[in-house]
């Protein structure tokens, strides 16, 4: 007769009921979409097969494809010259490419219509100088590719340096030894090796494209996520929203799973004879001041040019009689507040909700806590604009308090940057022994006090990576906050979309820079908790 421990049940279940309501609230949009579609009218799908919606679903998937490829370009090259060589100035082209996971899509396609075109920047240069009457405008694909992939291509570096830092320097001894030079290492030993790396980074890239708002509906390129937004906003057609939400869920999974069976199984851990060997600094010799120049443009359009840009529109509007008030207005600091308000209360409701999601996936494997995990990922898939028109449904069915609130917000961005939070807590879960609690318990404290006692202080890198993320990136949401914030609550986001929009240039850099300098705070947390300059050698 097996005997049940009473305490151990009890545990579980402590853990397991937050488990569910984490997975519950992150699999809710998906479930409200599913119904929406349905119980809708049979010819709402033939409107999804129509010519003009096919082409906005090729255009989505065009971009996505598109804007992952240059970002690979970009980034490949970047994080081995800065992790691998003595590329001059290394350390700060390293900060420098790493700065435009600060600056949201919006923004930049804000910067790039406000230099290029008849009146911008670029205009007003060239005009004087070399009587140039007529700039092209960058508006639709083109300006939606720059803007996506030289603002996404960190998350791809973010990912591979380092893989790279860690190789195993015996692949390259060998290379060397066929008589392999530096290129034919680079492209047959280095690639294969961060293989898995560049996939996993490419997959990040191409589902933010995927769900990217505000830059393609600035730039006037129309994709599904702008389709979604203007069937709610304009039609107010719901049903038909839904069904683009659904169909740009299952594109998204579909890009997951190639990125999976694409990546394969292999693994490139290091044998034991050269575990502990570092990787030489490679010597490219007259190439070092090349590389350094394709560093130095790569910095120049994806963050010099963005802040100088900032910048002059704020003084060319105190020039032109803007009121200089406009620069320590109460209403940026409310604006401030705000977001930082929101972005603290969703990292913090992240991070509570994937403790115990994370516990339970790393303790106690089974089919039933995996599938809660992959639940708890839902909106990895799922675009702000489908997360937050689905919870604006479920508001209005309960009413006051919670329609229109702040909570609703709050729990959009949570369900929508889970994956993130729970990602970093995981793998911080990963690196601890289960001694640790064993050996609590036998000096007197229960299970769940030795889970608290033991786990917590260890995952507390893990949780402070969690809770900067998820700071980063939700105070860079738009979508969720227009559809779903309280009517008299505004952020620095939903006041750049409002200036840009209307073409007040002057307006909108300031809450853009403001955006940007309390978006670094976090940005400098995760690149100093990641110990991104250990493995960058010496000048």
């Amino acid at each position: 007769m097996t005997l049940t421990n009473p305490l151990a049940s009890r545990t579980s279940l402590w853990i397991m009921i937050p488990s569910l309501i984490a997975a519950a609230l992150c699999v809710t949009p998906l479930v409200y979409l599913i119904g929406r579609v349905s119980g809708a009218d049979s010819e709402i799908w033939t409107w999804l097969v129509r010519p003009k919606t096919m082409m906005v679903f090729s255009r989505s998937i065009f971009l996505a494809i598109t804007v992952t490829l240059l970002s690979v370009v970009i980034a490949v090259p970047i994080a081995w010259l800065t992790t691998r060589t003595n590329l001059p100035y290394k350390k700060l082209w390293s900060i420098l490419t790493f700065l435009p996971l600060v600056i949201p899509s919006y923004v930049g396609a804000y910067i790039l219509m406000s230099f290029v075109g008849n009146g911008g920047l670029l205009y007003e240069i060239l005009n004087p100088t070399l009587g140039i009457e007529r700039i092209p405008t960058m508006y639709g694909y083109y300006g939606s590719l720059i803007t996506l992939s030289f603002l996404n291509y960190p998350y791809i570096i973010l990912t591979i340096r380092s893989n790279i830092s860690n190789m195993d320097v015996s692949g390259e001894e060998t290379a060397k030894l066929m008589g392999l030079n530096q290129f034919q290492t680079f492209m047959k030993v280095t690639i294969p090796s961060i293989k898995a790396a560049i996939f996993s980074g490419s997959l990040l890239v191409s589902l933010y494209t995927l769900s990217d708002f505000g830059a393609v509906s600035l730039l006037r390129y129309k994709t599904f996520t702008w389709s979604i937004f203007n069937q709610y906003e304009a039609g107010f057609d719901r049903n038909t929203a839904a069904l683009l939400a659904l169909a740009l869920f299952l594109v998204a999974t579909l890009f997951m799973t190639f990125e999976i069976l694409i990546r394969g199984n292999k693994k490139y851990y290091k044998n034991s004879s050269s575990a502990s060997r570092k990787l030489p600094i490679i010597d490219i010799g007259r190439w070092r001041w090349p590389a350094a120049g394709i560093c130095a443009f790569v910095s120049l359009v994806s963050v010099v040019i963005p802040l100088a840009v900032l910048s002059y529109w704020i003084v060319r509007g105190l020039y032109f009689g803007e009121d200089a008030s406009i620069l320590t207005a109460e209403s940026n600091h409310i604006l401030a507040f705000n977001s930082i308000t929101l972005s603290v209360l969703t990292a913090a409701v992240v991070v509570v909700l994937s403790l115990p999601v994370g516990y339970m996936s790393v303790r106690r494997p089974s089919v039933l806590t995996n599938f809660i995990e992959k639940m708890c990922f839902t909106g990895y898939a799922l675009p702000s604009v489908a997360v937050s028109l689905s919870l604006v449904f479920f508001g209005a069915k309960i009413g006051a308090p919670l329609y229109q609130s702040t909570l609703l917000l709050v729990v959009a961005c949570a369900v929508l940057y889970m994956p993130t939070g729970l990602g970093a807590i995981r793998s911080s879960m990963t690196q601890i022994s289960p001694r640790y609690e064993e050996s609590s318990m036998t000096l007197g404290k229960n299970k769940i006090n030795s889970i608290i006692l033991t786990n917590l202080p260890l995952m507390k890198s893990g949780i402070i990576m969690a809770g900067a993320t998820v700071f980063l990136i939700t105070m860079k949401e738009l979508p969720a906050v227009l559809l779903l914030a309280p009517l008299d609550f505004h952020t620095l986001t939903t006041a750049i979309w409002s200036f840009s929009s209307e073409a007040f240039f002057a307006r909108a850099a300031i809450p853009s820079l403001l955006l940007i300098f309390l978006s670094s705070i976090p940005l400098t947390m995760i690149v100093l908790k990641n110990n991104i300059f250990n493995n960058l050698g010496s000048e």
